[in-house]
């Protein structure tokens, strides 16, 4: 089909609501991070009783699917002629598949056995992971190409970080106070196995709403939009040269390592975040949603924070010194109570100290983000300028995927070590040995400590300055007014 002809391309700001309409898809990523990153392990480990090592493994296969998928899509999307364009027809049928998949995953049949678990687990898990790969590749992609103006795509970002910081949030104080809210009889809902079909009901329905309007709230700017160049049909040799050239790009493959890394690292630290708050903290599921609620903060911060700490320091600076920071300041409180420095738990400036932690340790995360999400867009500009060719989605498949990896091999480390120091399953909060409790948290602070470490030896060799982004605009632009 004939694509429509794009309009030239110009200088003129977007919109807030252009640029909210666009965000709001992020919303489903939300939900899907806190259902993945937040409740799956725990759900299979400590609710349904699967191991620690098989759930870890089930998500880290899942994870590696996407390896293949996130650039497949990406290619299918940078080279797809329709009346729609590039990137709406993947967005659109992303949709129903996704919802029906993330409820299914968290209600698998009864009495099937481990290994029939773990094979739901895992076929499901790699279908809500495709799925969503239809709808975050062609989106993501679509931020280099709405703008060329390198700080408003760091508002670009920032809306996307917003929705999905809110979905996330809403999703989890829902999960919290609603679905897993205590019984009358005193049970702890986070261990009521039925509570988990609704969880996932609502948090489908939500989803598949939040897509189909990001989709169709934006169907408008497909005129806009770069064009692919002529048709030619799908090879897995022209699949490879594309990756070829793609991670030829220094800055992007600096990008890649050093975004992978941190998502590691965030992964983990969330996945294994309920076992530690849980049992390490000894906080009830009222607690928990009321850390979630002060965590507004850190949300306002961060993306108010974002555009003016990029503009003024530069993306590259902004990223290394807060990651530098990051890597002493994330573990701190674990550290500090593996060294007795901290008050018993339940003593009142407990959840405070941990509240404040919080909020700092989570601006700073929301900042880097933004940041690395604008540097990939800048660095699809100095691909086109090397290679004369428009790759937002193949650029666009890193961001999913270092997003995805947060509960890929985060889930992979985080389940491996529960099964390493025999932390036990299906135990209430407060009846976990001290020992345990000991060995938890060594778990926890040296891994996270050390993905943050590789992750910062990888952003501090990103190159591409402001300076350096608006000297590739011209030259791009001259070559298009010779041509």
């Amino acid at each position: 089909m004939t694509p429509h002809p794009p309009e030239p391309r110009t200088a003129t700001r977007l919109t807030r609501l252009t640029q909210a309409t666009y965000g709001f898809g992020s919303v489903s990523e939300g939900i899907k991070i806190a259902a993945f990153n937040t409740f799956l392990l725990f759900y299979f480990n400590q609710v349904l009783g699967l191991s620690g090592t098989l759930s870890g493994i089930a998500i880290f296969l899942a994870l590696c699917v996407d390896a293949v998928t996130d650039p497949l899509v990406g290619s299918l999307s940078d080279n797809l002629h329709h009346r729609y364009g590039r990137r709406h027809p993947f967005m659109y049928a992303s949709a129903l598949p996704l919802g029906v998949s993330f409820w299914l995953l968290f209600t698998p049949p009864e009495e099937i056995g481990e290994y029939g678990l773990f094979a739901w687990f895992l076929t499901f898990a790699i279908l809500v992971r495709a799925s969503y790969t239809l709808y975050s590749i062609p989106s993501n992609a679509m931020s280099a190409e709405l703008t060329e103006d390198y700080d408003e795509r760091t508002t670009l970002i920032t809306w996307r970080w917003l929705f999905a910081m809110l979905g996330g949030g809403i999703f989890s104080q829902a999960a919290y106070r609603v679905f897993f809210a205590s019984t009358d009889a005193g049970v702890d809902g986070r261990l009521n196995v039925d509570a988990y079909g609704d969880f996932a009901l609502w948090g489908a329905l939500v989803m598949v709403f939040a897509i189909v309007a990001c989709s169709a709230g934006t169907h408008r700017l497909i005129p806009t939009l770069h064009s692919p160049p002529p048709a030619s049909p799908f090879s897995l040799r022209r699949f490879k040269t594309e990756i070829t050239e793609v991670f030829g790009n220094r800055s992007y493959r600096m990008l890649v390592i050093g975004s992978l890394f941190s998502s590691v690292a965030g992964g983990f630290t969330g996945v294994v975040g309920l076992y530690v708050n849980t049992y390490f903290w000894d906080l009830s599921a009222v607690e928990i949603a009321n850390l979630g609620i002060f965590l507004i903060i850190a949300v306002v911060l961060g993306l108010g924070l974002a555009r003016p700490v990029t503009s003024a320091f530069g993306k590259r600076r902004s990223a290394v010194a807060l990651s530098t920071f990051g890597i002493f300041f994330g573990p701190l409180m674990i550290y500090l109570r593996l060294a007795e420095l901290l008050p018993p738990n339940g003593h009142p400036a407990i959840l405070p100290l941990i509240i404040i932690h919080a909020v700092i340790i989570s601006t700073v995360v929301i900042i880097i983000g933004i940041a690395i999400g604008s540097m990939i867009a800048d660095s699809a500009d100095e691909n086109e300028l090397a290679t004369g060719k428009r790759q937002e989605g193949l650029f666009a498949s890193t961001i999913a995927f270092t997003t995805k990896a947060t509960s890929g091999i985060g889930g992979l480390l985080a389940g491996t070590a529960l099964d390493l120091i025999e932390f036990p399953t299906q135990a209430a909060s407060g009846t976990v040995p001290p020992e345990k409790l000991f060995a938890l948290g060594v778990a926890v602070g040296p891994v996270e400590m050390l993905l943050y470490l590789l992750s910062l030896a990888f952003l501090r060799n990103y190159r591409l300055t402001r300076a350096r982004h608006s000297e590739i605009l011209q030259e791009l632009a001259e070559r298009k007014r010779s041509e």
